[in-house]
C-alpha cells in the first residue's frame, strides 16, 4: 500500500532483521476486515506509511507460528502458534505506558497495517513476546477471529462497567432479563451478537432485508432472533418493548438516529461501526430524552492482550456449544499467490461473507 493512494500491489520487501529480545514468526494467514478494504481504497483518513517510507504493508489481523527465538527472549518456543496484537502506545500517556494503547490520551498511539507501522500481510514478522499472544493449537482453524472478537470482548467489559452505575443484574442476578439489540449483521455484528448471548441476555440482530441463509442458520444455534428494520423499528418495540443495550455496528448517522426511541431508562447505546457519509440531527427534544433517560453513548474500540487472551477462551468455548455456527463463521480461503483474487477479496465484500482469510503455506 501507498496511502493515501488507493490500490495495493504484491511485491518483495525487505525482511526486517532480529534483534535481541525478539522472535521470528512465520505468517500462516491473515484475516481481512472492512478495516483492510478502507485503507486499500485510500479511504481511511488516519492510514499513512512509517516514518521515512512512502509504502506499508497491509494487514492486521494475523496467525503465525514462531520459527526462531532470538538471543534474551523468554515466553516463547518454536513452534508455538501465536497472534500479534495491531495497536502500539505512544509511550507517553499512563495508559500507553500501561499496556492500555486503546485508551491512549494524547492520540499518538499506532496500528499495524493502519497508521505509521507495517501491517501482517508478510512471509514473516519479527516481533516482542509483549505483543505476541499464544493460541491454543486446537484454535488455529478459527483463531483468525480472535482479533475481531478481542476489540469485542473490550466493548462488553466497558458496557458492564459503565452500566455498573446501577442495579444492572437482574433478580437472580444474571443477564437474562436484558434485552440487547445489535443493528447490522457482517462479522462484527455476528461476533458481538454471540457475545452477548454468552452473558445471557436476550438479543436481537437487525438488518435492512431479509436474512440470509448463513445467518439463519447461525442465529439460529445460538438464539438470536433476526428481525428486519427496512420498515423501520415500530414493530420490534410493540413485541419487545425498549432496549437496555443498542450495539451499533454499522455506523450509519440515520441507523442511529432510529434508535432512538428504542432506548430505555438507563440504557447503554454503543458506537463501534463508522461510516464515511451520512448526517444526523438531533433535536432539544431528542437531547431532553437522552438526558431524563439517563442514557449512556460509548464509543468502542480495539482490545488489547487480555482481551485477545479471553477471546481464544469463547471461541473454544462456542466450539463446543455452537460447533455449526463457529465453522461457518469463516466463509471462504484464498492463497496468497492467487494474487488477483487477493485484490477482488480486498475490493469488495463478497455475497454472504463473514470471514476471509488468506493464507499463505
Amino acid at each position: 500500500m501507498r496511502p493515501p493512494t488507493p490500490g495495493v500491489s504484491f511485491e518483495d520487501v525487505p525482511e526486517p532483521s532480529m534483534v535481541p529480545g525478539t522472535v521470528k514468526v512465520r505468517i500462516l494467514e491473515n484475516g481481512v476486515c472492512g478495516t483492510d478494504r478502507e485503507v486499500s481504497a485510500g479511504r481511511l483518513l488516519t492510514a499513512r506509511p512509517p516514518p521515512g517510507k512512502d509504502w506499508m504493508i497491509l494487514g492486521h489481523e494475523a496467525l503465525g507460528q514462531v520459527e526462531k527465538v532470538g538471543e534474551g527472549t523468554s515466553g516463547l518456543e518454536e513452534g508455538d502458534l501465536v497472534m500479534p496484537i495491531n495497536r502500539r502506545g505512544c509511550g507517553q500517556c499512563m495508559n500507553c505506558q500501561m499496556g492500555r494503547p486503546d485508551h491512549c490520551e494524547t492520540g499518538g498511539f499506532r496500528e499495524n497495517g493502519i497508521t505509521e507501522l507495517d501491517g501482517f500481510m508478510s512471509e514473516t514478522l519479527i516481533e516482542q513476546p509483549r505483543y505476541l499472544v499464544v493460541v491454543p493449537k486446537n484454535l488455529r482453524d478459527i483463531a483468525i477471529l480472535a482479533q475481531p472478537l478481542s476489540d469485542l470482548v473490550k466493548s462488553v467489559d466497558e458496557m458492564l462497567h459503565v452500566q455498573g452505575r446501577l442495579h444492572f443484574q437482574c433478580e437472580d442476578y444474571t443477564l437474562n432479563c436484558r434485552r440487547a439489540l445489535v443493528t447490522g449483521t457482517g462479522p462484527i455484528g455476528m461476533l458481538v451478537s454471540m457475545l452477548l448471548r454468552t452473558y445471557g441476555m436476550k438479543v436481537y440482530a437487525a438488518n435492512r432485508r431479509e436474512p440470509k441463509e448463513v445467518e439463519k442458520r447461525i442465529f439460529s444455534e445460538v438464539g438470536v432472533q433476526y428481525y428486519n428494520s427496512s420498515s423501520g423499528y415500530g414493530e420490534l418495540y410493540k413485541e419487545a418493548g425498549g432496549m437496555d443495550v443498542i450495539f451499533d455496528t454499522t455506523g450509519k448517522a440515520d441507523v442511529i438516529h432510529s434508535l432512538l426511541p428504542l432506548l430505555r431508562n438507563n440504557s447503554f447505546l454503543a458506537f463501534f461501526g463508522f461510516s464515511s457519509e451520512g448526517m444526523m440531527n438531533l433535536t432539544s427534544l431528542d437531547v431532553q430524552r437522552l438526558i431524563f433517560k439517563g442514557v449512556a453513548m460509548v464509543g468502542l474500540a480495539n482490545g488489547q492482550k487480555p482481551h485477545f487472551e479471553r477471546a481464544l477462551w469463547h471461541l473454544a468455548s462456542w466450539k463446543t456449544v455452537w460447533p455449526e455456527a463457529v465453522k461457518m463463521l469463516i466463509t471462504r480461503e484464498v492463497r496468497v499467490q492467487e494474487f488477483d483474487e487477493v485484490k477482488r477479496v480486498l475490493e469488495r465484500k463478497e455475497e454472504g461473507e463473514i470471514k476471509v482469510k488468506l493464507i499463505w503455506s
